[in-house]
């Protein structure tokens, strides 16, 4: 790392995360800097963004004629 720290700040502004190790065993995650936490867990790799689903293009949820809770106990025995 002393050696091209430079190019790992680049990198990291420009998105990217880097590991950071010492003697081969992982011990530091080098992420952009962010204003939230989304952001941050975005870089670190530890949350996806979501695909953009349209909720309002999900079917209507399906009417029974009986609650669940009355299924389940016919159900249940």
């Amino acid at each position: 790392m002393r050696n091209n720290s430079g190019e790992l700040l680049r990198c990291v502004a420009e998105g990217e995360s880097v590991m950071i190790t010492n003697g081969g065993v992982p011990a530091a995650v080098m992420v952009p800097a962010a204003s939230d936490a989304r952001s941050r867990l975005i870089a670190a790799g530890r949350l996806r963004s979501g695909t953009g689903l349209d909720l309002d293009a999900l079917p209507e949820p399906v009417r029974a004629s009986r609650s669940s809770e009355d299924l389940l106990g016919e159900d249940r025995g």
